[in-house]
């Protein structure tokens, strides 16, 4: 069985690893001038996946509140969700924000050169 890079995680680390871009820019070395370069490319490839998730986390608390059991999330008469609503989605919009900040940093990611392919479908 090949070995996973999280398998050696603890359920708390693998969380925050699963839900912050932080947790792994930690991590990485910061030492030098291309380290930097390196997490600002780590981070430009990879902060909209954790944004995406805190967006999807951020929609479900939304619809929870709001749908017919939304009575159960009350405290009184205020919404127990709302406020999590609003730091989840500032928490997605930071992840963005991060993002935008390493692609002007380390600059837009390369594309491959256009291929050429054999159309086969013209016989």
């Amino acid at each position: 069985m090949p070995h996973r890079q999280h398998d050696d995680l603890t359920a708390v680390q693998w969380l925050l690893a699963y839900w912050f871009a932080h947790w792994h820019l930690a991590r990485m070395p910061s030492a030098t001038e291309t380290d930097l370069l390196r997490r600002a490319v780590w981070c430009r490839d990879h902060c909209n996946r954790f944004a995406a998730r805190w967006f999807v986390l951020a929609i479900v608390l939304l619809f929870l509140q709001n749908s017919p059991l939304g009575f159960l999330f009350m405290a009184g008469n205020l919404p127990v969700l709302l406020p999590l609503f609003l730091i989840t989605f500032c928490i997605a919009i930071g992840h963005l924000a991060w993002q935008l900040i390493a692609q002007k940093k380390a600059g837009p990611p390369e594309i491959d050169p256009p291929q050429d392919f054999d159309n086969d479908d013209q016989r």
